[in-house]
């Protein structure tokens, strides 16, 4: 049954996102999780018997994985050198922002669960706060060929702000595993060393081994195989997967030089069909009791993270020096949240401690994504105008393109 019902999420998910985007301008992202949601425990998951927990956990690393891999390649040193202090100083107070506004206000209310510390809960959705899924900027710039110092800096922002997110998440698990600050210290160091130790050597290694393999299709091979092999390393001696995936990525461009993309080609084209796993995934854990009865946390995690992110990059580009183009406009810009923050949310589902709590994170995770992802677009474009850095003429012409476009590119 289960081999059946990943058919045929894949099949009525995509065929759901496609139709959405392209009569309703909605991202596809937005009709894979519903398409999930139908299969439910709460809808038809209860009637065909369905335990998504029990299958679904090792697709989703393998699925996180490639994902990681992907962003940790999407951006080189040298490229990062360029993009100059302010971008990072930006981004840090993005991330910094989402993070201590997120969490001060889950703890004010006193959310928690049981078996956890009281602060737990909030600094799990504080360290979910701080991932961003920006395709949502990216399909503005190219439909309004957009140009100027803002779509530059959101542009660099992108290659750092996932990376970021996955050493806080890290880190904070790491924390809820141990027993106190002092008993987690090991476990944070090594968390995150042997993440990029190891997948340090693994860039390396994949570098060369691709030197070997002339055809396509025997590098797909070999690049998933790494992935996969590099997740089932991680899960076993217990550091960071996806600061692996991502320091894996980093590397192998970095060592493949202007050769580097015979790295990334083959891996992309499995990216859409990774993304509709993920979020049709995402959607089956979806819970209704859940979600009408913490509906208000729902937006009110929306809320506290836009207001935590647009106040933080603003005064981090400040304190880099950027000019007010930039600090007013940026954070509009990184609203949108998807794939990396669903996929880490499902990751707790699959360790005990934390089962209870992953069902009140994915489901208000899996929420705000809908929301980010449809209104996202919308923030991005008025940030970029408010800049002036939109090409009106050319956008004006495709205007009526603009739902595909958004549809198309967001993930």
């Amino acid at each position: 049954m289960e081999i059946l019902l990943i058919g045929i999420l894949l099949l009525a998910g995509l065929a759901f996102g496609t139709l959405g985007s392209h009569y309703f301008g909605v991202p596809r992202v937005v009709g894979y999780i519903l398409i999930g949601m139908l299969f439910s425990p709460d809808l038809l998951g209860d009637y065909l018997g369905l335990d998504a927990a029990r299958w679904t956990q090792p697709l989703v690393a393998i699925a996180l994985g490639i994902v990681a891999y992907l962003i940790g390649g999407a951006a080189t040193v040298g490229q990062l050198r360029r993009l100059g202090v302010s971008i990072i100083t930006a981004t840090v107070g993005k991330v910094t922002g989402a993070f201590l506004l997120v969490f001060a206000g889950f703890v004010w209310l006193g959310v928690g669960v049981p078996d956890l510390p009281g602060w737990g809960v909030p600094l799990v959705l504080a360290a979910l706060a701080t991932i961003t899924a920006p395709a949502a900027i990216v399909a503005i710039i190219h439909q309004y060929r957009a140009r100027g110092p803002l779509t530059t800096a959101l542009l660099g922002m992108v290659a750092m702000d996932d990376a970021l997110g996955v050493v806080i998440f890290s880190v904070v698990l790491a924390l809820l595993a141990a027993d106190g600050v002092v008993s987690a210290l090991p476990l944070v160091v090594w968390e995150i060393v042997a993440a990029l130790v190891i997948g340090g050597i693994g860039g390396w290694l994949i570098e060369r081994i691709s030197r070997l393999l002339h055809e396509h299709e025997l590098r797909l091979v070999a690049l998933v195989g790494a992935i996969i092999l590099l997740v089932g390393l991680a899960e076993a001696w217990h550091f960071s997967g996806l600061l692996a995936a991502m320091t894996l990525g980093f590397t192998a461009r970095w060592f493949g030089g202007s050769h580097a993309e015979r790295l990334f080609e083959p891996v992309e084209q499995l990216e859409e069909m990774v993304f509709v796993l993920f979020f049709t995934f995402a959607g089956l854990y979806f819970d209704l009791s859940v979600t009408v009865e913490h509906g208000w946390l729902i937006l009110l995690f929306f809320m506290l993270r836009a207001a935590g992110q647009v106040i933080g990059s603003w005064i981090g580009a400040r304190l880099g020096g950027a000019p007010p183009a930039i600090a007013n406009n940026v954070g509009l810009g990184m609203l949108p949240q998807g794939g990396v923050a669903v996929g880490m949310a499902l990751m707790l589902e699959g360790q005990p401690r934390f089962a209870e709590m992953a069902t009140l994170a994915i489901n208000i995770i899996t929420a705000s994504t809908l929301l980010t992802e449809s209104i996202g677009a919308l923030a991005a474009r008025f940030g970029l105008q408010r800049a002036g850095e939109l090409d009106m003429a050319n956008g004006g012409q495709h205007a009526g393109q603009q739902g595909r476009r958004n549809g198309d590119e967001g993930k």
